[in-house]
């Protein structure tokens, strides 16, 4: 499936600036925009669980003060749904103003770019720009492993496993969300369980962070919350483990990752990320 990046530039008829995280508002336009056009596929995709096949960027300011969000979508339904509810506007509403639509601008994402131009990278900055979290299995189970504790679990009773939310700059979770983002929407890359053994058994290493903060969000009610942290990460492939094909898988699921954002809540403006240095080898 093709991924492709909406962005809509508005600009306020009152002159008013948003304050505090914006994912929220961005998801609920989304959400209104997705509905006018398609309001079960509206209604499916708000139900759906698992990996959703959208995010969006939280609304922010540009420079010259118009309004910009950002949806990325990997089903064209989703895309052609949006822009059909943005082409037939003028105006839409956020934080209750009116707000001027002036221009929309579609991208479409080469995957197979991507993958042929994959580099075997040795290391990583990581600017994570919006509350990043990942959710950790508790207790952690190695995705490589699960198949065989299956089957002995099978016989012997599962035990009773809950995810927790990890706020930190972990490779392997993000590896693994993004490697979960690909096989769902886009695959063809992977084959079998090897690159996904040789992450989890030290392909990938945190080398450092800088600027680390964390962000907690009360949801609605005040029952319970939502955290996230931003800040730099760099991240290695150490010489130990190095395996040039599976760094250039790395390479591609994280230039992907730019677009699709990473971790929980990629729906609600969460998980915005660049690369801002690579080593190459």
């Amino acid at each position: 499936m093709p991924i492709d990046l909406i962005t809509a530039r508005m600009r306020a008829v009152k002159n008013f600036r948003p304050r505090g995280f914006t994912g929220f508002t961005a998801r609920g336009l989304f959400f209104k925009l997705l509905s006018q056009y398609e309001q079960g596929l509206a209604s499916i995709i708000h139900d759906f669980k698992g990996i959703a096949p959208y995010s969006v960027s939280p609304i922010h300011i540009a420079s010259n003060g118009r309004l910009e969000v950002r949806f990325t979508s990997f089903m064209t339904r989703i895309s052609r749904a949006l822009l059909d509810a943005l082409s037939s506007r003028f105006d839409v509403t956020v934080f209750g103003e009116r707000v001027r639509l002036e221009e929309v601008e579609v991208a479409r994402v080469d995957v197979s770019r991507l993958m042929e131009d994959a580099k075997p990278v040795r290391g990583y900055i990581i600017e994570f720009r919006t509350p990043t979290c990942f959710r950790r299995p508790s207790p952690y189970i190695p995705l490589h492993t699960i198949g065989i504790f299956a089957k002995i679990m099978g016989l012997i009773g599962r035990p009773k496993s809950r995810y927790r939310f990890y706020p930190l700059p972990d490779p392997i979770l993000m590896l693994r969300n993004l490697k979960r983002q690909w096989d769902q929407y886009i695959g063809g890359l992977f084959r079998g369980r090897r690159f996904t053994k040789w992450v989890e058994e030290g392909g990938v290493a945190l080398a450092g962070v800088e600027g680390i903060n964390t962000h907690r969000f009360v949801k609605r009610g005040g029952n319970s919350f939502l955290v996230g942290f931003t800040g730099r990460a760099r991240i290695t492939l150490p010489s130990d483990t190095y395996d040039p094909e599976h760094a250039k898988t790395v390479n591609i699921l994280l230039r992907m990752g730019q677009y699709t954002q990473t971790g929980i809540n990629r729906t609600a403006g969460f998980g915005v990320y660049r690369i801002v240095r690579e080593r190459e080898a």
